[in-house]
C-alpha cells in the first residue's frame, strides 16, 4: 500500500498524542520542534558529519576516539578502555594536561613519543584521578596496564 505524505498542520493529519491537550498545541508543538530543526546552527549540523566521519572508521580505537573528541570538543584526545592497551597517537602544539582516571586497583601509564620512548612513567594504586602536564609539543601515545577499566583525557593546558 503505497504512504500518503501529509502536511501535520492540516485539519486531515495525523492525530496528537494523548499526553497533548488539545490539537491546537500538538500541532503548534510539532511547528516549533520543525522550525528549531531548520535553523540548528552550523556546529549541529557539523555534530551530525562528524558522527557520520566517526562511524565509518574501521579500528575499533580510532573510532572511539573520534566520538570522543566530538563529545569534549576542547579535548586533544579522549581515550577509554579496560587492562592493557597503546592509545593512536595524538598530536599536541603547546603545553597540556593528561589527565587519568583508574576504575579499579592498579593503573600503569607509560606516555610515548614518537618513536615509542617513554617519556614519563605514571601510575594510581587505587581508583581515582591523576594528572601530568606534557610541557613539549608533539607526537605522543599512551601504554596503559591497568586491572580494570580506565579512561584518559588530553586538554589543552589553560594559558599554555
Amino acid at each position: 500500500m503505497p504512504r500518503r505524505l501529509v502536511n501535520p498542520l492540516a485539519a486531515d493529519g495525523p492525530s496528537p498524542p494523548a499526553a497533548f491537550p488539545s490539537v491546537r498545541h500538538w500541532r503548534a508543538t510539532l511547528a516549533l520542534s520543525v522550525l528549531l530543526l531548520a535553523t540548528l546552527p552550523a556546529t549541529a549540523r557539523d555534530l551530525a558529519e562528524g558522527m557520520a566521519l566517526c562511524q565509518a572508521i574501521a579500528q575499533d580505537q580510532v573510532r572511539l576516539a573520534c566520538f570522543d573528541s566530538l563529545a569534549a570538543p576542547d579535548a586533544i584526545a579522549r581515550f577509554s578502555g579496560k587492562g592493557g592497551s597503546i592509545t593512536p597517537r595524538f598530536e599536541i602544539a603547546a603545553p597540556s594536561r593528561l589527565n587519568f582516571t583508574s576504575k579499579d586497583v592498579v593503573m600503569v601509564i607509560y606516555l610515548l613519543d614518537e618513536a615509542g620512548s617513554v617519556v614519563q612513567n605514571l601510575h594510581r594504586a587505587g581508583a581515582g584521578d591523576g594528572t601530568f602536564l606534557i610541557e613539549r609539543a608533539g607526537t605522543y601515545s599512551v601504554q596503559v596496564n591497568a586491572t580494570g577499566a580506565w579512561e584518559i583525557e588530553i586538554l589543552p593546558e589553560a594559558g599554555g
